[in-house]
């Protein structure tokens, strides 16, 4: 499903970032109090991505598993952005890690909405978690799963599936609706880059 595949991002594979350490990525804009992306054409010097918006999320589930289980989830734009979002997840949802996830990105899909509201400049989008199974979900099988009517590609039903696909067709109609324009992409970082937004799904 190429339509979904390029919902992935890997710096790795984006020559304006490939030669940008890891570690340097990812910089404050503390005027927009959002997180962007460095970019480097060619041999010119690393410079802001001015288009580009940096969100990472968590979800966390104390006890999860049993009874007594309660899902949480954190949104970080950044140290002290205003924008900034932590909560419990809708006691009528699943109270597993996985919904969490789940919720953590429809909260930031919520923020990210108003904030591009406001700047029209910031135009990519992308959504920065550990879980693989999220970003798997999101930039690889959600199309699949809808052709087949909410079934994995062995005939099971898939968990969540309707949560799933209401998200993918807000990604949709934020980048090609009447106010579109914006796309999202999901990264797949390790759990030392989500410290932040972890520490907020668990406060």
């Amino acid at each position: 499903y190429g339509e979904e595949i390029r919902r992935l991002f890997d710096p790795a594979d984006d020559p304006g970032r490939r030669r940008i350490p890891l570690a340097e990525l990812v910089v404050y804009n503390a005027e927009k109090h959002v997180s962007q992306l460095k970019f480097q054409a060619r041999t010119l010097p690393v410079e802001r991505d001015e288009f580009s918006l940096v969100v990472y999320i968590d979800g966390a589930c104390r006890g999860n598993g049993t009874r007594n289980a309660r899902s949480s989830y954190g949104v970080y734009f950044g140290p002290d952005s205003p924008y900034n979002a932590n909560g419990l997840i809708d006691n009528a949802a699943p109270q597993t890690s996985t919904r969490a996830e789940i919720e953590a990105l429809a909260e930031a899909l919520k923020i990210i909405q108003a904030v591009c509201a406001t700047d029209f400049k910031l135009q990519q989008i992308t959504i920065a978690t550990d879980s693989s199974y999220l970003v798997d979900a999101m930039s690889k099988h959600v199309g699949g799963w809808i052709e087949r009517g909410g079934l994995g590609s062995r005939g099971k039903a898939v968990a969540h599936y309707d949560r799933l696909k209401a998200l993918h067709e807000l990604l949709d109609e934020m980048e090609y609706g009447d106010d579109g324009g914006i796309v999202v992409q999901f990264w797949r970082i390790e759990r030392s880059m989500s410290s932040a937004a972890d520490a907020l799904a668990n406060a």
